[in-house]
């Protein structure tokens, strides 16, 4: 019922108001033959500011008095909606059918005429573009049953009318609110040139993406990749284009009337993305095509800030309501562009003047799109096109809309820069064939020179390889006569008689020759006798030296005596150690030195004495318990070391049949196992529990049971250091 009374009450307003309105001489835009198809009244439309869009048709009319000139708008506020009023009258003798245009604008108009009727049109508008025909067969139901997507509205044959107009702009996107009036019959006339033009853009455009696209297939290059991916765009821009007849791609693909991506229109979005990603390629394509990372580095990263900051612009227009000036929007947009191409101009100039010759296509495809695109950004400041002032005809209104003037401008540069593609792709395999036989020849050549080479270094190796193999037989020689000498300072068996019940050794370098040795002191001396078992720096020969400098040390500790204990003899084997090999001098280049085990044994007592340095002693009893008595951790020697400081002697009673061990670590230490992926060392655990098991038996038999385990322990494995066991019962 309200409804009801509402609209009875804005019936009558008009009929009273209407008239005043329309007759309005000085406010009507006449419409005559010289009219152009398309016009903008600016001088007959007046604006009214609705800040909360809330305002009915009732209640602006009723401040018609309010509305202002359009000049008195300056910024146009994206959240403000704005009554817009035109007068226009038909002076013709023919009736015309007209509609009406807003860039950027959400439009919803009503037709108010002399008699108080009211014509609410179509809403028309940036988001709002959809056409019908998408969803309707022509061939069956006839052109006059389709219904049009546009907003259109009659002016009889000299009647004037009101047109009034609810807007909203889109986000910093507007610049005036004056509406285009086009005449809809002659505009379809003339248009459908354009769209044939349109049309063979976009079949080039499609023809340059699959060429693109299959040069890379081909050269698997980043080139050729960028230029792909630019076409993609390029092609997609071009699609999606905002021409004079709304957006090919949501009118005949996508329904994408009035739905919103965040705060905007689905349709911007898919006119944004397209267009800035084209922008945002050709410059990386230009970039790698002409070598800016190797050439023009400060040039790159000036292409990659600028990347970065259109895709941010994308992001915040695309999520974002932003409501500025469209000054400032559209400057950073139109300035930087133009900044990129002068630069690549320059570069291609630069690289054409170096010697490649293929920069040319640079030089001459960034022309016409430089024009185009400066063009465009003429169309963006909000100044009419150049293309304006050619007669009325499909193509200048093609070419007066900004967006098309950049799509020609793109095919354009997209034939240039096939044309630099496909001259890339023979340059480049003109210089791989260059190469190639540049190659040939150069090995032809290497392989004479070789062969004359092979045959005189052929004759010097084999005498050579003559003069190594006596050189190696006379080394092989000497270490196997040092390690004779070496086994030579071992025990002998005057020395082991009468003091051990049991005595067995491993004693195995890990080459001929090993830094390991075992002493007992002289059996000329009475009383207690001395045991010592040293691991030396090293291996080999260096290891085989310092273990004489350690066997000579120990005959002069004992030479007279074993009074000395054993912590007061090893105390002195550091000494013979670091005055033998000049450790005590600061010049001194040797840093070396030994572990050392030292036992003397009482037999008469039945005590056993022991020092250590970093080498243990292991000690089972009559009863099978295993004892291991610590060294001290420090070693004997080096020249970075403190003084060494050898713990107390430990004494230990032992019984008839108690069994003794020391080993070196090259035992322990040795990795092997069952899994030859993840060795393991062979450890003090598996050897422990070796000679508990056998501590009963002769010595000689333990130590070939624990041999025997080692090798089998070691497998494949590589002998990592000398292993020296000594096994004895006193």
């Amino acid at each position: 019922m309200n409804f009801i009374c509402r609209f009875l009450a804005l019936f009558l307003y008009f009929c009273l108001a209407g008239g005043a309105l329309a007759s309005d001489g000085n406010q009507i835009f006449w419409i005559n033959s010289e009219t152009p198809i398309t016009f903008s009244p600016k001088d007959q439309t007046r604006v009214l500011t609705d800040p909360k869009g809330t305002f009915t048709v009732a209640e602006v009319l009723a401040r018609k008095n309010e509305f202002t000139a359009t000049s008195s708008i300056g910024f146009i506020d994206a959240n403000v909606h704005y009554w817009i009023m035109q007068t226009i009258g038909n002076s013709l003798p023919q009736d015309r059918e007209y509609r009406l245009e807003g860039p950027w604008l959400d439009i919803y108009t009503y037709v108010l005429r002399h008699d108080g009727s009211i014509q609410a049109l179509k809403p028309a508008g940036f988001g709002l573009s959809y056409s019908p025909l998408s969803n309707i067969d022509p061939g069956l139901l006839g052109s006059s049953l389709i219904p049009s997507k546009e907003a259109l509205f009659y002016v009889k044959s000299g009647e004037s009318l009101v047109l009034l107009s609810r807007v909203r702009s889109l986000p910093t996107f507007s610049r005036s609110l004056v509406l285009r009036v086009i005449d809809h019959a002659k505009f379809l006339e003339v248009r459908r040139f354009g769209l044939y033009i349109e049309g063979c853009l976009l079949g080039i455009l499609f023809a340059l993406g699959l060429f693109g696209w299959y040069s890379h297939l081909l050269n698997r290059d980043r080139t050729s990749l960028l230029y792909g991916i630019w076409i993609t765009f390029a092609f997609f821009q071009v699609f999606s284009l905002y021409t004079q007849d709304g957006f090919r791609l949501s009118e005949f693909i996508l329904n994408v009337d009035g739905i919103r991506v965040g705060e905007v229109y689905l349709s911007n979005v898919l006119f944004s993305f397209p267009a800035y990603g084209q922008l945002i390629f050709f410059f990386l394509f230009a970039s790698a095509f002409l070598q800016f990372a190797r050439f023009f580095p400060n040039a790159q990263r000036f292409i990659y800030l600028c990347a970065a900051f259109f895709l941010l612009i994308f992001i915040n227009n695309t999520l974002y309501r932003t409501n500025i000036p469209a000054k400032y929007y559209y400057l950073p947009n139109a300035i930087l562009p133009l900044i990129i191409c002068i630069i690549i101009f320059k570069c291609s100039f630069e690289r054409y003047r170096a010697g490649m010759r293929i920069a040319m296509f640079f030089l001459i495809g960034t022309i016409p799109y430089f024009v185009f695109r400066l063009i465009f950004v003429w169309g963006l400041l909000g100044y009419p096109s150049i293309f304006s002032y050619l007669p009325e005809s499909g193509i200048s209104y093609l070419l007066q809309n900004n967006f098309v003037s950049q799509g020609m401008g793109l095919c354009g540069e997209a034939i240039i820069m096939a044309l630099a593609v496909i001259s890339r792709n023979k340059w480049i395999q003109d210089e791989l064939e260059a190469a190639q036989e540049s190659q040939k020849a150069l090995i032809e050549n290497q392989n004479l020179r070789l062969e004359a080479t092979v045959t005189e270094r052929t004759q010097e190796l084999l005498e050579k390889h003559n003069a190594l193999g006596e050189a190696h037989q006379n080394v092989v020689s000497s270490v196997n006569y040092a390690s004779r000498l070496q086994r030579g300072q071992l025990p002998r068996d005057i020395r082991l008689e009468d003091r051990f019940k049991s005595f067995a050794t491993i004693w195995e370098p890990r080459d001929t020759i090993g830094g390991d040795l075992y002493w007992v002191s002289s059996s000329q001396h009475q009383g207690p006798y001395v045991l010592a078992v040293a691991d030396c720096t090293g291996h080999g020969v260096p290891g085989a030296m310092l273990s004489l400098l350690v066997s000579n040390s120990l005959e002069r500790i004992f030479a007279k005596s074993t009074v000395d204990e054993p912590t007061e003899a090893l105390t002195s084997l550091d000494y013979f150690i670091r005055t033998g090999l000049n450790q005590d001098r600061a010049d001194s280049e040797s840093n070396d030195g030994c572990d050392a085990a030292m036992v003397r044994i009482h037999q008469d007592k039945k005590v056993l004495e022991y020092a250590g340095a970093k080498i243990d002693l292991f000690h089972v009893d009559s009863r099978g318990e295993l004892h291991r008595y610590k060294s001290n951790r420090i070693s004997l020697g080096y020249k970075d070391q403190d003084e060494t400081k050898i713990l107390p002697t430990k004494q230990i009673h032992y019984e008839s049949g108690d069994l003794f061990m020391i080993v070196t670590d090259g035992l322990t230490d040795q990795i092997g196992g069952d899994d030859p992926t993840r060795p393991v060392s062979f450890g003090y655990r598996r050897l422990t529990n070796i000679i508990l098991e056998r501590y009963k038996n002769d010595c000689q038999f333990i130590a070939d049971e624990i041999l025997s385990s080692f090798m089998t322990w070691q497998g494949a494995q590589a002998r990592r250091d000398d292993v020296t066991v000594v096994l004895f019962k006193p």
